[in-house]
């Protein structure tokens, strides 16, 4: 019987070797190396590591099915190889970018990577994989990652990370396939069971085949289980001991540590060591397949189960070992005592490293035993459940707090009730559940300002501030925030004070739009420079917010290129959806229609959360008016209005009031132009909000009313207003926004209306275009551009609408990897669409292509 060979995977092991030298010689590489459980991932990067191994770093680290998992744990198997500055970094592993990046300086030069197993990894190994896979490019190492493809499903955080490396240039994916009818007739030839009856019974999968042919009785098992519990059913009582305690201990067994847990002699290792069971590694050992301990862990009756975590845990105590396997056999054993203090260090482990998740989940398996502490250490347990929910489950986070001034209210304690109704209004905030959030914020503040400064009243403040400002009161909400910043400086809290800084400057805003911004650069430049990640991510979203509201184009572009950088670098995915959802505006405003479609589609394609969503949906929807749909216009907008309402943030407004009137005007609806404006126009007003404001007032403006102007307006849209239009189409020309200048060109003279035409025609805005068309000609005009034909217009030479998008890119001279980064599609979708646009336009050339596409959008 040839078990132990590896069949049908000379193809996988050319790949992987084609892979290494492409990573020696021209970039690193990422292999996935993926699979159904059993079908012999470790067997084939095991015998890949024995071909390569000879004059190579090879470094190898596995992630372990825990209750919860360890935070990094392969990449402490790794440093235990490496030592130097990445193990020095897990010492105290606070800061994940730091972490990061001495991983990755271990990958500078030629090495072998391997990572198993991680279906079972936690968050921050999930996020160093997205963070090395975006930069592998520029090392010499190949890094191998074996998962499982079963209950990719069940595991949201995994798939988005397999979404997010497919993208890379560097990443492959190589899956293995169950082995054919011929590869089990051979596995089979030596033995008495029947070849067809076990590749009907086991699908071809490796592990199966070898573990039903190595029970060796003439009956086929009618499950695995029977199978593995055949073979640990012919060891000694001292080797099933072993067994069992090797199962409970897990994937990694340390050999000191099970002889202690079971105190049995050496030959009772070696027993299951000679049957096949376990294997001997350099310093461990472990089951020949992780199936097979898991088989033999299920089969052990809870009280047997406890009674070895209860003994592993018991060796482990007072040992350097990391608290989350303490916690985890705290948990297996049922020790109420260690439950509650390695699950409560897990959480704060993993809330230190921002793994909130992780966090959550451990606090929460200390729940059930909070009534066994003291009542101070029961509010913090659900402090803990609380602050760590926040961004997994709003209403477990909620429940946490109303426990926790429950607890508080009934022990007398003030402190800990105002902070505790303080945190339970954020919560209420986040659900835009204002009533209630006004509520907890007044009953803490009656009770926390009396007892001097505090963290709890620091995280006050601001909250109060911002609903101030939300409500339109500034100098109020200024108020609340200087004493917010005042108490944080007193009590030396960075964090807290960057934050009352910001809501300072989103404060001075509606007072004064050029002293708020310099607020807001100032914080961003401090965040920086003390490492405030997330408070960083946060400014960059608000300073290209209000930047567009200005149209200060130029100088957006330019933030939004650092911010990309920087947000990528640190893998601050909220905020990068942020930025992209406004980077989608900013694309309407330059002219850039099929970058705007692309950047708004891509937040959309997400689980955004609302205050990303309504950018991106304004984008769109605006995009599709101005095209000429105003169907699909409609549908976003509404569902822009709807979050817009309900959120009632009045510095963000605008973005979705202005795009709406815009539609209405395009559709020749006066009245919806009046009543949108009724309800926005003076809170933009009172808000000092510039561009808001101008161009609300522009629209009422274009249905006959004279609103007046403030000097702090945009003031092409004060020109307009004025009929001065040569100075606001100049005026747009300079702030790089070609619509609204065509626009404006359309009120002035018979040379200005074609050339806004001209403007116009590229962008694909049929509506404004038809509108300019029809001045000319109530005008006597007859030498009109006549512009595409509408079956022309909207497919011409039966081109898609994305196709029609990636022609628009040719005519750039943008390359597929180009195009395929701005449309936010794969280089292979790009290289189908230029070959169907090549037989479309009847060309031979991309060139050729482009050469039509001048004609098509002149």
């Amino acid at each position: 019987m040839l078990a132990m060979e590896l069949l049908e995977r000379d193809f996988h092991l050319a790949e992987l070797a084609q892979a290494l030298a492409v990573a020696e010689r021209e970039a690193g590489q990422l292999v996935l190396v993926s699979g159904e459980a059993g079908i012999g991932k470790t067997s084939l990067i095991e015998q890949f590591a024995r071909q390569q191994r000879s004059g190579r770093r090879l470094l190898w680290g596995a992630c372990d099915d825990l209750f919860t998992p360890r935070p990094l744990g392969p990449l402490h198997d790794i440093a235990r190889q490496t030592g130097g500055a990445l193990a020095a970094q897990l010492q105290t592993p606070t800061d994940p970018a730091a972490v990061a990046a001495a991983f990755l300086a271990e990958l500078q030069r030629p090495t072998l990577v391997i990572i198993e197993d991680i279906h079972w990894a936690d968050e921050a190994t999930l996020d160093l994989l997205k963070y090395t896979g975006r930069r592998l490019g520029q090392t010499r190492a190949l890094l191998l990652v074996t998962l499982r493809t079963d209950g990719v499903e069940a595991a949201p955080p995994l798939r988005l990370l397999l979404g997010d490396l497919s993208r890379n240039a560097t990443t492959r994916r190589l899956e293995l396939e169950p082995l054919s009818a011929a590869a089990v007739r051979r596995l089979a030839a030596d033995s008495a069971l029947d070849a067809e009856a076990l590749l009907a019974q086991t699908g071809g999968n490796p592990f199966y085949l070898r573990e039903l042919l190595a029970a060796g009785s003439g009956e086929i098992p009618v499950t695995i289980r029977d199978a593995v519990l055949a073979r640990v059913a012919r060891l000694s009582l001292s080797g099933r001991a072993v067994i069992e305690a090797a199962a409970v201990i897990g994937a990694r067994i340390e050999p000191w540590l099970l002889a202690q847990v079971v105190q049995a002699e050496a030959p009772a290792v070696a027993e299951s060591l000679a049957l096949g069971i376990l294997r001997s590694h350099e310093a461990h050992y472990s089951f020949r397949h992780e199936l097979t301990r898991q088989t033999i862990l299920a089969a052990l009756p809870l009280n047997k189960r406890m009674f070895w975590h209860q003994a592993v845990l018991d060796v482990l105590k007072g040992t350097a070992t990391d608290v989350t396997q303490l916690a985890h056999h705290a948990l297996g054993a049922q020790d109420h005592a260690a439950i509650l203090q390695y699950t409560q260090q897990a959480g704060q482990e993993a809330a230190a490293l921002g793994l909130h998740r992780a966090a959550a989940r451990w606090f929460d398996q200390a729940l059930p035993y909070v009534h066994e502490l003291e009542v101070a250490e029961q509010i913090a347990l659900h402090e803990q459940v609380g602050l760590n929910n926040q961004s997994v489950d709003l209403e477990k986070s909620r429940l946490a707090f109303a426990q926790s001034a429950e607890l508080a209210r009934a022990a007398n304690m003030p402190m800990k009730l105002g902070h505790a109704l303080s945190r339970m209004a954020v919560v209420h905030y986040r659900r835009a559940e204002f009533t209630e959030c006004d509520r907890l914020l007044s009953e803490a503040l009656t009770i926390l300002e009396p007892l001097g400064p505090s963290p709890a009243l620091v995280g006050t403040y601001p909250l109060l501030a911002m609903r101030q400002l939300l409500q339109g009161q500034a100098a109020e909400a200024i108020r609340y925030a200087d004493k917010g910043h005042e108490i944080a400086q007193q009590l030396d809290r960075v964090e807290d004070q960057l934050q009352a800084y910001q809501i300072f400057g989103l404060c001075t805003m509606p007072l004064d739009h050029t002293e708020g911004l310099a607020h807001l650069r100032r914080c961003l430049e401090m965040s920086l420079e003390h490492r405030q990640y997330r408070m960083a991510g946060t400014l960059y979203a608000n300073l290209i917010m209000h930047g567009l509201d200005v149209y200060d184009t130029a100088g957006v572009d330019r933030l939004v290129t650092e911010a990309r950088a920087y947000l990528q670098e640190h893998d601050l995915d909220f905020n990068l959806n942020m930025v992209t959802a406004w980077e989608a505006m900013l694309r309407l405003y330059q002219g850039r229609w099929a970058d705007c479609e692309a950047k708004a589609q891509s937040v959309l394609a997400t689980k955004a959360a609302p205050i990303a969503r309504i950018p991106a949906l304004v984008a769109l929807g605006r995009l599709l008016a101005r095209r000429g749909d105003a169907a699909a216009a409609a549908e976003r907008l509404a569902e822009a209005g709807r979050l817009t309402r309900q959120i009632g943030n009045q510095q963000r407004s605008g973005i979705y009031f202005c795009a709406a009137a815009e539609a209405a005007w395009l559709a020749d609806e006066p009245e919806q132009i009046e009543a949108l404006a009724a309800e926005y126009l003076a809170t933009a007003i009172r808000n000092r909000l510039p561009g808001f404001a101008a161009e609300m007032a522009y629209w009422l403006g274009q249905i006959g009313a004279t609103p007046a102007t403030q000097p702090w307006m945009v003031a092409p849209y004060v020109a307009e207003l004025a009929g001065e239009w040569e100075r606001a189409a100049a005026g747009w020309a300079a702030l790089g926004c070609p619509y609204e200048q065509a626009r404006a060109l359309a009120a002035g003279t018979e040379v200005a209306q074609k050339e806004a035409l001209l403007l116009l025609e590229p962008l694909g805005a049929q509506p404004l275009s038809d509108r300019v068309r029809q001045q000319l000609r109530e005008a006597g005009v007859t030498a009109i551009p006549r512009g595409p034909r509408a079956t022309t217009q909207n497919n011409p030479f039966g081109l898609t609408n994305r196709q029609l998008d990636v022609l628009r890119l040719l005519l750039e001279d943008e390359t597929n990897a180009g195009i395929a980064t701005r449309l936010h599609i794969s280089p292979k979708t790009v290289e189908h669409h230029v070959s169907a646009i090549l037989g479309k336009l009847d060309v031979a050339t991309r060139e050729e292509a482009a050469e039509r596409g001048r004609q098509l959008f002149p």
